[in-house]
């Protein structure tokens, strides 16, 4: 743990988080853009569960019989578009905090944590989809439990960078305001 923070502390730098971010929203763009209408179309409008804080073992149910296997199969290609932006982004964003924090700490993980908890919901979804009638709500229970992790980490992380943001414009601005 102590080696992957220094790695991201070391080379949290604008220049590297930016690109990998700029590469992360298009991904995500992408995914907006081109891949959920179509999955609603086969869902019947059921929402993706990754839009969800958590979900039980009804809605599942119901989603993937609602995609039925041409849907699924399409929601596997999605979920691979989307296992590209979850690392690309969660590293992206570890290294932009790394570079507002200018610190060694270990807070500037927590949005890798994010990363992982939705690398494990998707691999849920694809263990789901893969037993899928035959699926239970314990699998369900636990793919759940990584989107809930998955939404508190995202929440954690932007308010971590949105503070040292803030806290970097301040000292900006104080710094700027002794110079003149």
């Amino acid at each position: 743990m102590k080696k992957l923070t220094r790695f991201f502390f070391k080379n949290g730098k604008y220049q590297i988080a930016l690109p990998l971010l700029t590469v992360g929203f298009a991904l995500q763009a992408l995914l907006i853009i081109d891949y959920l209408p179509e999955f609603l179309r086969y869902s019947d409008n059921v929402k993706n569960p990754d839009q969800f804080f958590s979900y039980n073992f009804e809605y599942i149910a119901d989603l993937y019989q609602k995609l039925g296997e041409e849907g699924r199969k399409f929601y596997l290609k999605m979920l691979g578009v989307d296992f590209f932006y979850t690392i690309i982004s969660g590293v992206g964003y570890s290294l932009l905090l790394a570079a507002l924090v200018r610190k060694e700490k270990w807070y500037i993980m927590v949005p890798l944590f994010l990363t992982l908890s939705d690398i494990f919901e998707n691999i849920s979804q694809i263990i789901l989809m893969n037993h899928f009638p035959e699926i239970s709500a314990s699998g369900v229970a636990i793919s759940s439990t990584f989107s809930s992790i998955k939404m508190t980490g995202g929440a954690i992380s932007l308010s971590f960078i949105l503070f040292f943001m803030g806290k970097n414009i301040i000292h900006w601005v104080k710094k700027r305001k002794t110079t003149i």
